[in-house]
């Protein structure tokens, strides 16, 4: 099998992200199962806490890469 040596152009990258992540997101919506295991779970609250802390990890990262790496 032949190996591309080209980059992918980001416009690909998004699609292909949307097609990994955003289809089966739609899909689950659209279809609306009804998961047991997860009742009484707080969506809300682990969704945010997710985003917060990834919100932290990003800014520690840009810090290190713009003044740690010296």
């Amino acid at each position: 099998m032949a190996q591309r040596k080209t980059e992918d152009c980001e416009v690909c990258k998004f699609i292909r992200w949307y097609l990994m992540l955003g289809i089966p997101a739609i899909a689950l919506m659209w279809t609306q199962p009804e998961l047991n295991f997860l009742q009484g779970v707080d969506a809300t609250k682990i969704l945010s806490s997710f985003f917060t802390l990834a919100l932290i990890a990003v800014v520690a990262w840009k810090y290190y890469d713009e003044f740690g790496r010296k």
